[in-house]
Order: structure tokens, then sequence, then C-alpha cells
């Protein structure tokens, strides 16, 4: 059985993946500060030991693991964040990174996880991240890492995300799981036309323009939507291809958009957006309801896309490392 710690655990996808494939674990605990957070996880995934804030926990109070998860803040590393950076004893958001340092050291597990922006990787901030390989080899790591694209691992979605694994004295090289092919489109996880709220639907009418724009990712653009009054929306999408990035800042009217094959420019649902990330309908379900539609459309930016932790994890326990 893999133990799994989970720190920055958010909605856990990463408990997520592993019970979707059927991999044998436990979730010994997790790390997670944000109450609507630690309710969803709790409505998905049942209530497990939280460590709390990450630099309060003393790692001698920690259960012991076979691996651990850390996809710590992104915002200071984010194209679109404050661009801060990451670096140990900088006091930024994702200078959080450095305190995993103390639980890796403690607990030896066999196995590391991170998940964050392609910007990690990107000329600003590739320096410490290469720093933080050099820790992990330091205590005995080996380090794999690859800029993955959801939409290439079952997701309708344009999402590029750097996943480094670390595997403890592994017995061979990992390889991270080649893409497959493109099948599922936006339009296999939308809800049913009779169970969309009015209100997700933009209030005035509209023309579209014929400007479509299909990129090699799978984003299907069809230009801006012209609107009474000489108003307009900018990029609405093609239920015939795949979403894009699905962000924190995701709610209000940042949600994506998308024409209908009725001729009518929607939003996305929270639901939409969580079953965009991977989650089931019978997942969102858990959580319908309980928390506002702020709260969702947040945590389904804030998540890791659970189909490619799928197949990660698939490669990564089936390995033999």
């Amino acid at each position: 059985m893999i133990r799994l710690i989970e720190l920055f655990a958010g909605i856990g996808s990463q408990t997520q993946a592993l019970t979707n494939i059927g991999v044998d674990h436990e979730t010994v605990a997790i790390s997670e500060i944000d109450k609507y957070a630690i309710q969803s996880y709790e409505l998905l995934h049942g209530t497990t030991l939280n460590l709390g804030d990450i630099l309060e926990i003393e790692p001698k109070d920690a259960p012991d693991c076979d691996f651990i998860t850390y996809s710590f803040p992104c915002q200071d590393l984010s194209v679109a964040g404050y661009q801060k950076g990451a670096e140990e004893g900088s006091g930024t958001r994702s200078s959080l990174l450095w305190e995993c340092k103390k639980l890796i050291e403690e607990k030896k597990p066999k196995y590391l996880l991170m998940e964050n922006v392609k910007n990690l990787v990107g000329k600003t901030h590739k320096e410490n991240f290469l720093k933080w390989l050099d820790y992990l080899e330091s205590l005995g790591y080996s380090n794999y890492w690859k800029v993955l694209n959801a939409v290439d691992y079952g997701a309708p979605q344009s999402r590029e995300r750097c996943f480094c694994v670390s595997i403890l004295n592994p017995k061979k090289d990992f390889e991270f799981p080649k893409p497959q092919e493109r099948i599922i489109k936006l339009k296999d996880v939308l809800d049913e036309k009779d169970d969309i709220p009015e209100n997700m639907f933009m209030n005035k009418p509209y023309v579209p323009r014929e400007n479509v724009v299909e990129s090699p990712n799978g984003l299907i653009h069809l230009g801006n939507i012209e609107m009474a009054g000489n108003e307009s929306i900018k990029r609405v999408y093609s239920m015939d291809g795949v979403c894009p990035t699905i962000t924190t800042m995701t709610g209000g009217h940042r949600q994506p958009k998308i024409l209908t094959d009725d001729g009518k420019v929607r939003k996305l649902t929270p639901r939409e957006c969580w079953r965009v990330m991977g989650f089931s309908a019978e997942d969102f379900s858990k959580v319908e309801g309980k928390l506002s539609n702020t709260q969702l459309y947040k945590q389904a930016g804030n998540t890791i896309c659970v189909s490619c932790l799928e197949a990660i994890f698939r490669e990564l326990f089936s390995g033999q490392y």
C-alpha cells in the first residue's frame, strides 16, 4: 500500500487520481489551510488528518509515508501573477516550496511529485528550480521533469504544467507517459441543455463573426462575438474544440465562454469546469450546493488535472522503480 501525504492538498486531485486507477493507497495526512478547500476535500474523500499550515508542521508529528506530493503556490511564478519568484527565504507564497524540505528530510519517502505552472522552468525562475533539484539529489533522489499538456492525456483542456517526479535510489530511470490520441472534446463533458441555469447565458443578443481560428492545441477560437449596442465578447470557443486553461480567476464573467448549437453564448458551469479538470459528475455531486459557485470555480482552477495525474501514476506505480 502507498501511504500518501498531500501538501498544499486543495481538493485532493492526487488522491482522486490514485483512487480512479485503483492504486492501493492511503492518504495518511494532508496540509491545507483554506477552509473551503478543506470542506470540499472532506466531502470528496472523507475526514483526513490535516497537518495544517506548512510553516508550522512539526515533521516528527507527521505519519510515515511512501509518497509526498507538493503542488506549491504558483502566484509568484505564473505569467499572470506577481513574478516575485520562489527563492528560499524570500517570504513569497511560492517560496513555501522550501518548507517541504523538513518533511522530506524527516520521512525520506520513496516517491515525490511536484506540479506547478510552466513558467517554473522559464528563463526567470529555472535557476531556482534547478537549485531545488540539486537539493533533492543531495538526499539521494533522482529527478525527472517535463512540461505536459492536459489535452494530451485525456482532458478537453489546453493546460500546460510542469511535473517533476523524484524517486529515491531508483532501479531504473522514470519515463513520462507518451501523449495520447486527442479524442475527447469539450462537448463531451458539457451539461445537458435543460440543466443550464439561465444566469450562465449572456444577456444580450449577438451575431457571431466568421473568424474561426483553430490552434494546434485543440482550441477553436470563434473570434469576438458582436453584441447589441456595439459591445462584444472576446474569446468565445467552440464545443468541438477544447477548453482554455481553467484558472483561479474563473468566476464572475471570466469563465470560458462557448457558442452553443442553438446559437447562444454562455459561460461554463462550475460542474463543467470540474469535469474539464477530470472530476466526474458524481464527484461534483458531493460538493454541489454545499459551497458557493465562486469557491467551486476557484477550486477547479486551483487543482491539478486528474487525467494527467492518472497517466503519470499508472507509469510510476506499475514500473517497478
